[in-house]
């Protein structure tokens, strides 16, 4: 069996596991002795295949209110898209996904010598704690401790009550504490008993196998998390930021996310269709973005490197950002063309670059880059959050930040290659030089002036500018800070301006009505204008 029969063939055995009825976990319960390969490790690839964005939650949440909301993009119409299909598209993936979450965890305590378990059981902590904060980052407050237990036979579990966005914050970063500190990266690990650690082996479509890797994105994900709840709960995150700053943290060249190639040549079908399909054409550069990476409408004017891989000119070859809530016109679908990048159906306003969306193949989804790293370390140097205060050191960090995601983009260009011979390669402008990066650094709109204010604000233009391809961290910077890029020419309606997280899904309302009519009392409604918890 060749690698792309055989990834698929384990994410089709961990497909099942998902698919079972209560009976079948129950069956697989019968097993206490002690977990086998044909238990654990396909769960594992299976929670691993969900991590792959929904057409969905891309098309009608994404595009129509991510981008638009946080000025990262702009629409020039709303898409034929229900926001309600997207939400579904979440909240099942994840509650699905949760019951095999927590059946491994569960097999992980089953055998005599656990510590033989530790490492697999660290990687589920850190698949859950990542699959449940992008989901409570969403939402707010969610079902969250007594759900995705259906499969112990507990019809207490079958309809369970909505947990406070805090009270699961603080469970997952304990979660991540614990993987962090007992991941074990030797590769014959041995356990204090004598006994030889469990391994996933290829079932890790993820990191090969590689516990080094998981530990840096472990504690990464700490370091994002703590950070997210700095400006609610400094007493909490402060100590956690200063515990990640001091592990191994994911580096220049290891960005995670989801590869195709690697995958034995995966289809990303979803990123094309979200936004061919169904009017989602209508996403146009942003007046603000673009006053992030150009001082005017020429090519000459451009001082960011990654403008051109972000967005590209209209049919008639200009660059024409659109100012949110000002700018008319446009109701076409810019990438009607799935062969032709030259054909953008008349489009009066700037696309998102063609190849950068119709790339299917090798452009992958990104779940945490290195360059967010940079940057979550130049803003605890800046703001003094888990170290000193060191405008220096934020610098640093910062300028690495930038460094690295131009660097990441390009070395994505090189191996794109969308559909019918046409390689991204050959139409994007060459990699910047030494002094194209220096004039980057030099430019007002990112040089640091020296004062603390400056620099955070830097930074989160910075980073918010490198999330181009991951519209819901931008989302959860925006909310955050309060102070991300906005174009003041720009005027958003109230929508977008107060749409501070998703509402629950509709299927709520019918299949766990009780626990949802008491947490749409306790918030004041199921609107999208309720803030959450970690906002300020």
């Amino acid at each position: 069996m060749n690698s792309s029969k055989r990834i698929f063939a384990y994410i089709l055995a961990g497909t099942f596991f998902a698919s079972s009825c209560t009976k079948d976990f129950q069956e697989l319960n019968t097993t206490h002795d002690k977990p086998t390969s044909t238990t654990v490790q396909p769960l594992v690839n299976q929670v691993i295949s969900t991590l792959f964005l929904r057409g969905q939650e891309q098309a009608s949440i994404h595009n129509d209110y991510y981008y638009v909301a946080t000025q990262l993009g702009a629409t020039t119409s709303v898409s034929g898209y229900v926001l309600s299909n997207g939400v579904n598209d979440i909240w099942n993936d994840y509650y699905s996904t949760l019951q095999n979450l927590n059946l491994g965890i569960d097999k992980t305590n089953e055998v005599d010598d656990k510590e033989t378990m530790n490492n697999i059981k660290a990687v589920l902590y850190i698949l859950r704690a990542y699959k449940t904060f992008r989901v409570t980052d969403q939402f707010g407050d969610i079902p969250y401790f007594n759900a995705g237990k259906a499969y112990a036979g507990n019809v207490a579990n079958f309809r369970v009550g909505y947990d406070p966005q805090q009270q699961i914050y603080d469970s997952l970063l304990n979660d991540l504490s614990w993987a962090v500190n007992n991941i074990n990266t030797n590769a014959d690990a041995v356990s204090s008993g004598g006994n030889p650690y469990i391994v996933l082996g290829s079932f890790d479509t993820f990191f090969k196998g590689d516990m080094s890797k998981w530990l840096e994105f472990g504690n990464s994900l700490r370091l994002r998390y703590a950070m997210q709840m700095v400006e609610k709960d400094q007493a909490k995150a402060t100590p956690v930021i200063q515990d990640a700053l001091t592990k191994p943290l994911i580096a220049d060249g290891e960005d995670v996310g989801m590869w195709p190639a690697s995958l034995g040549g995966y289809d990303l079908w979803v990123r094309w269709w979200s936004f061919s399909s169904g009017g989602a054409g209508f996403v146009r550069m942003s007046s603000t973005m673009w006053n992030m990476v150009s001082d005017g409408t020429t090519d000459e004017s451009i001082f960011d490197p990654r403008a051109k891989l972000f967005v590209e000119p209209n049919q008639a070859g200009k660059w024409a950002p659109y100012v949110i809530g000002k700018s008319s016109g446009d109701n076409v679908n810019a990438y009607f063309s799935g062969t032709d990048p030259s054909q953008k159906n008349d489009c009066l306003f700037s696309p998102f670059n063609w190849y950068l969306v119709r790339d299917e193949w090798y452009l992958p989804e990104v779940i945490f880059a290195a360059s967010e790293v940079h940057f979550l370390k130049a803003e605890a140097y800046a703001r003094g959050l888990g170290a000193a205060q060191n405008i220096n050191d934020a610098q640093t960090e910062y300028k690495a930040g930038i460094t690295s995601s131009v660097n990441f983009w390009y070395n994505m260009v090189k191996g794109a290659n969308n559909v019918s011979g046409l390689t991204w390669a050959s139409a994007a402008p060459p990699p910047p030089t030494s002094a194209q990066m220096d004039a980057l650094f030099a430019n007002k709109k990112v040089a640091f002036t020296g004062a603390a204010a400056d620099a955070v604000t830097k930074i989160y233009a910075q980073e918010w500018l490198s999330y181009f391809r991951q519209p819901w961290l931008a989302y959860n910077l925006w909310r955050r800070t309060g102070n991300t890029p906005v174009d003041p020419n720009s005027a958003p309606s109230a929508t977008y301006k107060t749409f501070y997280r998703l509402p629950y899904a509709q299927d709520e309302a019918v299949n766990n009505a009780d626990n949802y009519n008491a947490q749409i009392s306790k918030m004041g409604g199921n609107n999208s204008d309720i803030k959450v918890w970690w906002m300020k």
